[in-house]
């Protein structure tokens, strides 16, 4: 919609709201917001975060609160897009559009309806705790409304690019991105069909609207309490509508059905917030662990503490006698089985002179005097799995045979 010069909108906002107060004071221009509805019109927002002057309760109570005297003219209502008399007036949050076919209530003509509010937050914990997302951002749906992320903007952006993206054009009840051009039947001649499919599809949620698009982690609810009484009384209502005609222009020949109050107040300055916590985080484990432990075990820390260690002496004494009799069995060549085959399965000609045991041949003469004897060197164990049966003579003259004699000590 082109936007309205603020003459038209002050005369736009006299034509549907007769007065307004807050805090017992007037309000004025910089209070409110105007926006079109397709189904509603003209709506006003009050006290939106955009505005430039907003509003602060110091108390509760309904004259410390907003209170409007509206127009409900039924003459110039259109048939065919509504069958009630009344206002459709909603709460929300500051940063929270306003989805008036969801969270709206009507207000009667000829009464005045008084609503008393509850603030209520709601905190979740999300990760591993919950299917909440704290700002939209980990949502595979772009977000197409001017403010923070909602369960129901979430919702109405994924209808709205199913419906561009099947349809070819933008439903004209949400927002469009930029680029592309509402539903015209004078360019699409059946977006009507596609737009009623498309419906039938996204309340069976085959679109997967609803998987998508996941709560928040924190929520602010306003809980309203509704109190209604005939207004103009009988006997004030002369006086009322007279007050209304000089200050508005007020002409209507069935004063009560033109004419609606509402009184929307803070019930009382607090509010209540419900938050969730892990019921066993990290701390709390282990105290619950050590006083298990000390209850039947009869143990305390330190007692945990030299246990290990003994544990650990345990464990490093074992690897090294492991280790030890690795080395001490195949790392000698003289001990052990491997060293006894090595032994058995060298030939007697490589030994030294020095290292035969067996004497095959008589000791040679003496040596002459003056001469210098032979240092006495003294013979290895034998190897024991070379022993066996004695051998024959005819087996030790056997050509090939080697044996050598040992030095005689004088």
């Amino acid at each position: 919609l082109p936007d309205t010069s603020p003459a038209l909108e002050e005369e736009a906002l006299g034509s549907f709201i007769f007065t307004c107060r807050f805090n017992q004071a007037p309000c004025n221009q910089a209070n409110y917001s105007q926006f079109h509805h397709p189904m509603y019109g003209n709506c006003y927002t009050f006290n939106n975060k955009n505005n430039s002057n907003l509003w602060m309760s110091s108390m509760p109570g309904v004259n410390n609160g907003l209170s409007l005297t509206l127009r409900t003219e039924q003459n110039d209502f259109i048939p065919l897009l509504s069958t009630v008399t009344g206002a459709r007036v909603m709460v929300h949050g500051q940063d929270e559009p306003a989805f008036m076919d969801d969270g709206g209530f009507n207000v009667r003509p000829g009464v005045e309806t008084s609503i008393s509010m509850r603030k209520e937050a709601l905190d979740s914990l999300g990760g591993n705790y919950g299917d909440c997302t704290e700002n939209g951002s980990d949502v595979p749906v772009k977000n197409l409304y001017p403010s923070k992320y909602t369960q129901q903007v979430c919702i109405h952006s994924c209808f709205q690019e199913n419906m561009i993206k099947k349809c070819g054009c933008a439903y004209i009840f949400y927002p469009k991105p930029k680029g592309v051009e509402f539903c015209d039947y004078l360019k699409q001649s059946s977006w009507g069909y596609c737009y009623y499919k498309l419906q039938a599809a996204f309340s069976l949620d085959s679109l997967g609207c609803f998987s998508k698009c996941r709560k928040p982690c924190s929520v602010t609810n306003y809980k309203l309490s509704a109190g209604y009484s005939r207004w103009p009384s009988v006997k004030s209502q002369d006086w009322i509508f007279e007050m209304l005609s000089l200050q508005n222009n007020y002409t209507i020949n069935n004063k009560r059905n033109g004419v609606a109050k509402l009184n929307i107040f803070f019930k009382e300055l607090n509010y209540k917030t419900n938050s969730e916590s892990p019921s066993v985080t990290m701390v709390s484990l282990l105290s619950n662990l050590g006083s298990q432990w000390s209850l039947w075990f009869g143990s305390s820390v330190l007692s945990v503490v030299e246990m290990a260690e003994l544990i650990f002496d345990l464990l490093v004494i074992t690897l090294i006698m492991l280790l030890h009799r690795f080395r001490s069995r195949y790392w000698s060549p003289g001990r052990g089985a491997r060293g006894a085959r090595e032994v058995a399965s060298t030939p007697a000609s490589s030994f030294p002179s020095r290292f035969c045991p067996h004497p095959t041949s008589p000791p040679p003469s003496l040596p002459q005097q003056g001469t210098t004897p032979p240092l006495a060197l003294t013979a290895p164990p034998p190897a024991y799995a070379t022993l066996g049966p004695s051998a024959s003579p005819l087996d030790s003259a056997v050509p090939g045979s080697s044996a050598c004699a040992p030095a005689m000590a004088l």
